[in-house]
C-alpha cells in the first residue's frame, strides 16, 4: 500500500514546490495573452506562500498582461495568504488600477494584518484621488511604518491631497495625524496651506510646522519663523534658522544673529548658514571646539 501511495505522494510535494513549471508557465501564459481566464485565474493562484521559486516570475507576467489581470486579480487581495496579497496589491498599483482602491483601502484600515504599509505604498502609486480619503484615515494608525508610507502616498499625490490635508488638519485633534499631515503639506509645498500651518504654529508640532512654513518658499512666512527664533526648543530654533535663508533678507539679519550665540551648535551653525545666504556676507560661529569658524556650504 505504501509503495502505491508513495508515486502520489511525491507528484503532490512536486506540485507544492512548484519546480517544474517554465514549461506550463510559458503555456498558461500563452493561454491568458488569448484570453482565457482560466489561464489567468492560475497564473494568480500560483502566487503565494508555496511559490516562492516562481512568484516573481508569475507577477512579471500578470503586468506583461496588462489589464486584462485586473478583473482576476481583485478577488485576491483579500487572501488570507499574505505572499499572495502583497504581490496581488503590488500589481494592482502598478497596473493603476482604480477600481482597486476600495479593497486595498480595508486592507489599510484592517489592523489585523501585518506589513499593511505596502496597502499606503499601493494608494499612492495609483494616483486617484479615491486613494486621499483612505489614506487621512490612516494618519493617526497605531503602527510607525504604516504612518510613515501613508504620509509619503498623500506626498506623491501631491495637488490632488492638498485642499483634503487642509481641511484634515483643521479637524483633527489626534497628535500624530496633525504631525504627518504637516510634513506631507510642507513637502508638497502648496501656498494654500500657510494659513492652517500657521494656526499650528504654538502646538505640540510646531518643529514640523516651521520646517513645513520654510518648505513653502513663501514670504508670508517670515515673520512667523523669526517669531519662533527664542523658542525653548532648538530644534523649533534650528528649523527657523534653516528656513529662513531662502527667503529671509537684510531685515531678519539682527533677529538671526542672536543665535550666532545659541547654546546649541547646530543652531549656530544654520544661523551662520542662512546668514550668509541671505546677506551674501561671510559669518563665522563659534563650533563645539569653540573655534570660531565658517560654516561650510550644502547648496553646491
Amino acid at each position: 500500500m505504501v509503495r502505491l501511495l508513495l508515486p502520489f505522494l511525491l507528484l503532490l510535494l512536486v506540485g507544492c514546490q512548484q519546480t517544474s513549471e517554465p514549461i506550463s508557465l510559458d503555456e498558461l501564459a500563452a493561454s491568458a495573452r488569448g484570453g482565457e481566464v482560466r489561464a489567468l485565474e492560475q497564473l494568480v493562484g500560483l502566487l503565494g506562500e508555496n511559490g516562492v521559486l516562481t512568484n516573481d516570475r508569475v507577477y512579471l507576467l500578470l503586468l506583461e498582461l496588462g489589464d486584462d489581470a485586473i478583473p482576476v486579480l481583485l478577488p485576491a487581495v483579500k487572501s488570507n495568504d499574505r505572499i499572495q496579497r502583497e504581490y496581488v496589491i503590488a500589481a494592482l498599483s502598478n497596473l493603476k488600477a482604480q477600481s482597486a482602491i476600495p479593497a486595498i483601502a480595508d486592507v489599510l484600515a484592517d489592523q489585523s494584518l501585518g506589513r499593511r504599509y505596502i496597502a499606503a505604498w499601493a494608494l499612492g502609486e495609483i494616483g486617484n484621488v479615491a486613494a486621499v480619503s483612505p489614506l487621512l484615515n490612516a494618519l493617526g494608525d497605531q503602527e510607525e511604518e504604516v504612518r510613515k508610507f501613508v504620509t509619503r502616498s498623500l506626498i506623491k499625490l501631491n495637488s490632488l491631497a492638498v485642499v483634503p490635508l487642509i481641511d484634515f488638519l483643521k479637524q483633527t485633534q489626534n497628535p500624530q495625524s496633525v504631525a504627518a499631515a504637516v510634513r506631507a503639506l510642507g513637502d508638497i509645498a502648496d501656498p494654500q496651506a500657510f494659513e492652517v500651518l500657521l494656526q499650528h504654529l504654538d502646538g505640540p508640532s510646531r518643529a514640523d510646522v516651521v520646517t513645513a512654513l520654510g518648505k513653502l518658499k513663501d514670504t508670508r512666512t517670515v515673520d512667523a519663523l523669526v517669531s519662533v527664533l527664542q523658542d525653548q526648543d532648538w530644534l523649533v530654533r534650528m528649523n527657523a534658522a534653516t528656513a529662513l535663508g531662502p527667503i529671509g533678507s537684510e531685515k531678519q539679519t539682527a533677529a538671526l544673529e542672536v543665535l550666532l550665540e545659541d547654546d546649541v551648535n547646530v543652531v549656530r551653525e544654520w544661523a551662520a548658514r542662512s546668514l550668509e545666504t541671505m546677506t551674501g556676507r561671510r559669518y563665522t560661529y563659534r563650533n563645539e571646539a569653540g573655534e570660531y569658524v565658517q560654516p561650510y556650504s550644502i547648496y553646491h
